[in-house]
């Protein structure tokens, strides 16, 4: 599904074409806005594949936003919606996919779409690097093989791990981070060595490369590469905005998280961000574990709740909810046992027991 964000100052334009994209069944609509600033800063924060863009809107036009955001991200496709023919020209000087006039029909959506799926099909034949950030780190040839891809030095491969974790760093942060004990001029030098190293492996190896330097920042190009962590990261910011629309979502989004962020590396700098994304993914697995109980699968509900419980096994409401389902499908025996491995747990990490609910449940269970 292509990601896409609708600007447009006149709010009944914005619903219409909303709906007209919704009906499409290929487009995820991420946000709208009637301020093109709060689009910017949303799509400064939220990778996107299509901006909707009003031509005429106070403040910020269409044709200064879409410059913002090809600078953002250079392969989005924009699309000026207009209610002027005479703007169609001026639209295609800006480097536009295509123009809509108002009101917009679904038949040319329809037409716009096509042409986006078949530019991005081309765009799809040049092989791009796979990274994956879970369970450890990973980098590979994309295809069937899936041959690794090996950097010169365990420094050189911290480095891009970095980078992909902060996708926009300036020089400065990343050299306070990395070689902090270095003078600016040797942390700076090697800064360069190793961004010349991660490009040259890249790059020899017949993929895109995905990074992008200047005096002051090393940026991430995010659509020349494939990455997990953006895919989970995405695919979350999607179902919090519209967590009962995106029930398939939740199992894509949990299957992305084969262990914990960059498992195995010693990165000081990581730790936070994996102890986040380990909360996320139990967010995750709560949500799908309520869904499933919505379609009256309980044991695919049970095998989330087991997950969390083997991630943090101090999550007592979680214990107590697995514990109603086992018996519930009157499987009583594995309920007890279960508990008195909570009892222990409980004890030997903070000194406590079971809450009364859970006690009182399990003390009815024994009568």
């Amino acid at each position: 599904m292509l990601r896409a964000i609708i600007v447009d100052d006149e709010r009944l334009s914005l619903n219409q074409l909303s709906w007209v994209l919704s009906e499409s069944g290929e487009v995820v609509i991420c946000q709208t806005f009637q301020n093109p600033l709060k689009a910017y800063e949303y799509a400064r924060d939220n990778p996107i594949d299509i901006a909707f863009l009003d031509i005429s809107m106070p403040e910020v036009s269409g044709m200064k936003l879409s410059r913002q955001l090809h600078e953002l991200y250079e392969a989005m496709d924009v699309v000026f919606v207009t209610g002027y023919e005479e703007y169609a020209l001026q639209a295609f000087d800006a480097s536009a996919t295509d123009y809509l006039l108002k009101p917009v029909s679904a038949e040319r959506v329809r037409q716009t779409l096509d042409k986006i799926n078949r530019r991005t099909k081309r765009q799809d034949v040049e092989p791009v690097l796979e990274v994956c950030m879970f369970g450890g780190f990973k980098l590979m040839h994309p295809g069937p093989d899936r041959k690794p891809l090996k950097l010169r030095s365990p420094k050189t491969e911290e480095l891009f791990a970095y980078l992909l974790y902060k996708r926009s760093v300036s020089r400065d942060e990343i050299t306070d981070t990395l070689w902090s004990g270095f003078d600016s001029e040797k942390a700076s030098n090697n800064l360069n060595s190793n961004l010349h190293y991660i490009r040259k492996a890249i790059s020899e190896s017949g993929l895109k490369v995905c990074l992008l330097a200047d005096r002051n920042e090393v940026q991430i190009v995010e659509n020349s590469l494939s990455c997990d962590l953006y895919a989970f990261e995405r695919l979350l910011r999607q179902i919090r905005m519209n967590r009962d629309g995106y029930k398939e979502l939740l199992k894509q989004a949990a299957a992305l998280y084969t262990g914990p962020f960059l498992k195995g590396k010693t990165y000081e700098w990581a730790s936070t961000k994996a102890r986040r994304l380990e909360q996320d993914y139990m967010e995750l697995l709560e949500w799908a574990a309520r869904a499933y109980l919505e379609q009256h699968q309980v044991e695919l509900a049970l095998q989330a709740y087991d997950e969390i419980l083997r991630i943090d096994a101090l999550r007592e409401d979680i214990a107590g909810q697995a514990l109603q389902l086992l018996i519930g499908l009157g499987r009583t025996s594995e309920a007890i046992r279960r508990y008195r491995k909570l009892e222990e747990v409980l004890l030997q990490e903070l000194g406590t027991q079971p809450g009364r609910q859970i006690s009182e449940m399990m003390h009815r269970l024994n009568r």
